[in-house]
């Protein structure tokens, strides 16, 4: 069964920085986890879960909660769809005021370090528990990353990785395979038409499929950017960003990423960004814009809307923008209109969402029995094949059926190990926000493109990491 009720949406800034202060209150007070049932007398009477989740996870996740009852009819699971950004302000309340309200919840790997302290010490309980383990759940079937972003902090394991909605990278496969226009492609640049594997392969094509640079392109626009003045552009920065961070040159001079401090960071935990690397990058992104419709005033919704519409005839985007694809008349065949493949230069950007156990539930061995269940290997793939949530198991991802049902699991295979991350501390709503507002007068030209600017950001961030 699934509740429909919807809490009322806080503003992404009131969330970004409430949300990180009302943790560092409630953190001190939480006091110990309540004393756990034992499985034996969980099982001796009826039981109803409560899980929030986040909209794009709650359907998937109900239909697992309805075949588990099948399998578990002394508890019912209640599926609530709650906002993102009003989902881990409303644990974080929950957690502090120890009214156990919801017993399992999904959060964003990007709001870990605010949200980590809601969960439940997850390799305790197994050691508490040892007759509650499926023998056949296989904890090492995630990439060690994803494991990592999506599953842990301050060496706790805190949940499991439930949906890995990285980005992708979308095009006209229709347009891209048209004998003319391929034609024309390789007449201009001497080289076939695909789906590019670099930023400066982007470039060309999406020159190449906008109208006031090509008379004849089919499409007004080469590529979707969505480049606003939110939280999404510290996002996107970072598809440009991770070629030079993780390059060969980049891992020599800042050291390996640390997943907790993400793609922004050196090693050693200091701004990475602030030198002519981190101005390519931005330079990069300047390089499309011309060739995108009103970049800096689009987010995913609108450059989703633009793809959808045949406006563009690109657009780098989430792995849960596919089922719009599937339900937009314009692009049917959706198999034979539209292309997906990995991020140029691989690196996307990680949207990992995580299934935890609320740490004063007061069925937390009944949650323990659902967060198996929901995310064991069938189940992963289930909701991969009928919701179209991106798998986080690589299991899925290698799996013969899965591949042949949905052209995204090559590229997101491709993708896995290599994908950038956002910081995952409890500062970096600040960060975003800081962040930017520089990007932004850059990408506006209203301030210069040079290491000072990103130098005087570096500054910025120091000063909000030392508090």
């Amino acid at each position: 069964m699934t509740s429909l009720r919807q809490a009322a949406p806080l503003s992404r800034r009131s969330f970004l920085t409430g949300a990180a202060a009302a943790a560092a209150v409630w953190g001190v007070r939480l006091g110990p986890t309540p004393a756990l049932e034992s499985a034996a007398e969980a099982a001796a009477k009826p039981v109803t879960l409560n899980v929030w989740a986040t909209p794009e996870n709650a359907d998937a996740l109900a239909d697992i909660a309805a075949h588990f009852t099948e399998q578990n009819p002394t508890i019912t699971v209640t599926v609530t769809p709650i906002a993102w950004d009003a989902l881990s302000p409303q644990l974080l309340a929950d957690v502090a005021s120890r009214a156990g309200a919801c017993d399992l919840a999904t959060w964003d790997a990007y709001a870990t370090g605010t949200v980590a302290q809601s969960f439940l010490d997850l390799d305790a309980f197994r050691k508490a528990h040892p007759d509650l383990l499926d023998p056949n759940y296989d904890l090492s079937d995630f990439d060690p990353s994803v494991w990592h972003v999506g599953a842990v902090w301050a060496g706790k394991n805190i949940g499991i990785p439930f949906h890995n909605n990285t980005m992708l990278f979308y095009y006209r496969k229709d347009l891209f395979s048209d004998h003319a226009v391929r034609a024309a492609f390789l007449g201009q640049y001497n080289r076939p038409l695909g789906a590019p594997k670099t930023w400066g392969e982007t470039a060309d094509v999406a020159r190449f499929f906008t109208q006031w640079a090509n008379s004849s392109s089919p499409t007004p626009y080469g590529i979707g950017l969505a480049f606003p003045r939110t939280p999404t552009l510290f996002s996107m920065y970072i598809l440009f960003w991770a070629d030079y961070r993780r390059s060969a040159a980049g891992l020599a001079e800042w050291g390996k990423v640390d997943p907790d401090y993400g793609d922004y960071f050196t090693g050693a935990r200091t701004p990475a960004f602030a030198n002519s690397f981190g101005v390519r990058a931005l330079q990069d992104m300047k390089t499309l814009m011309p060739y995108s419709p009103n970049p800096l005033r689009s987010d995913y919704g609108e450059v989703l809307d633009a793809f959808t519409k045949g406006t563009v005839a690109m657009v780098p985007h989430w792995a849960s923008a596919w089922p719009a694809f599937k339900q937009s008349q314009a692009l049917q065949p959706v198999d034979e209109k539209v292309g997906v493949a990995a991020i140029p230069g691989t690196h996307a950007v990680g949207g990992l969402w995580g299934l935890g156990i609320n740490r004063v539930s007061k069925h937390a061995v009944e949650a323990f029995k659902f967060l198996q269940w929901a995310t064991n290997g069938q189940n992963d793939k289930e909701r991969f094949l009928k919701f179209g949530l991106a798998p986080a198991r690589i299991s899925t991802l290698m799996d013969p059926e899965v591949r042949k049902a949905d052209p995204r699991a090559a590229p997101l295979l491709d993708t896995i190990a290599v994908q950038g991350y956002r910081p995952r501390i409890t500062q970096a709503p600040k960060l975003a926000d800081v962040t930017v507002d520089t990007f932004s007068q850059i990408l506006a030209k209203q301030k210069s493109n040079d290491p000072a600017a990103l130098q005087a950001l570096a500054v910025e961030w120091e000063k909000i990491l030392k508090g």
